[in-house]
């Protein structure tokens, strides 16, 4: 079956390769970005229609089968003052709840919504721990009180029986963002290791899985809430750090002291300091099987060396 989606944060990492894979299977497009121009990548497909807006008016999303929201702005890799903690909440949990407002104005409302959220929802620490699954209780500090409530914003969207898809991500492996385009050059470079302790947990996925593990759950009529968009095999920083230089072949002999990390971001060097170990279990449950759940397998796809 072909569905005309309308997705939000299109044209960021993710957008863009969810958008080209869609378009391979035969799915149309409409993309809400701020951008004036769209990303070369999207120009010059007949299945994309751009609109530009901050926020999609309800005539706007009349007419999509499926409704992805994408949107937020960074949170790792930033210097977390108080008014970026402000922009963080606000592009998530203040978006997420004007443009649920404006689907439930909607004739006709789309029959899924997937909304991004993140493993944050469990906290973090800095120590191995029991793997979480979906039941798992959230966490207390600031991100997983985010989350809570980027996620809370969609529960009236039962009362249009629209199905809803809670994506918690954790680390998306591509060459072209996020943390892994930013490891790879000092390992090149022969300076490359483990950050703080090491035993902070990454629970990672490859970027192809990402999109086939939630498209897999937009067609599947019994996926609904929450679910751990991860590998099944999560690592500490340490051991992650070892298969890249592995991979690489480069050595890994370095550590970065934490408050290097802290220095240069301040409270938002918890996100690299600390971790969490995270399973996808309701979509193991549901079938999903992953192109890549071994790590060196996933390294060595991304970076040319199968």
């Amino acid at each position: 079956m072909n569905f005309k989606i309308g997705i939000l944060g299109g044209t960021g990492l993710i957008g863009k390769e969810w958008i080209l894979s869609g378009i391979r299977e035969g799915h149309r497009f409409r993309v809400f970005t701020r951008q004036e121009n769209p990303p070369k990548e999207l120009q010059g497909f007949p299945e994309i229609q751009f609109v530009t807006c901050t926020l999609p008016s309800t005539q706007d999303l009349e007419g999509l089968d499926v409704v992805i929201n994408l949107v937020g702005e960074p949170i790792a890799g930033v210097r977390w003052t108080e008014e970026r903690k402000k922009i963080i909440r606000t592009s998530r949990v203040d978006y997420s709840k004007g443009l649920i407002a404006r689907l439930l104005e909607t004739k006709k409302p789309p029959s899924v919504y997937m909304q991004a959220s993140a493993v944050g929802y469990y906290g973090m620490s800095e120590s191995y721990h029991e793997a979480y699954s979906e039941s798992q209780t959230p966490g207390s500090d600031l991100l997983a009180s985010l989350c809570v409530d980027w996620e809370n914003q969609t529960h009236t969207l039962e009362s249009k029986n629209i199905r809803t898809i809670l994506l918690r991500t954790g680390i998306i492996l591509s060459l072209h963002g996020g943390a892994l385009e930013k490891m790879i050059p000092p390992f090149q470079m022969g300076v490359g290791g483990a950050i703080a302790s090491g035993n902070q947990g990454m629970s990672w996925i490859h970027i192809l899985d990402f999109i086939q593990a939630s498209m897999y759950l937009i067609k599947n009529p019994e996926a609904k809430g929450a679910f751990n968009l991860v590998s099944p095999e999560p690592v500490s920083n340490a051991m992650f750090c070892t298969h890249l230089a592995k991979v690489l072949n480069r050595p890994n002999l370095f550590k970065v002291p934490e408050f290097v990390i802290q220095a240069l971001y301040g409270d938002g060097s918890v996100v690299i300091t600390k971790g969490q170990y995270v399973i996808p279990t309701k979509l193991l449950n549901l079938g999903y099987e992953f192109q890549f759940q071994n790590l060196n397998l996933a390294l060595r796809n991304l970076l040319g060396k199968n």
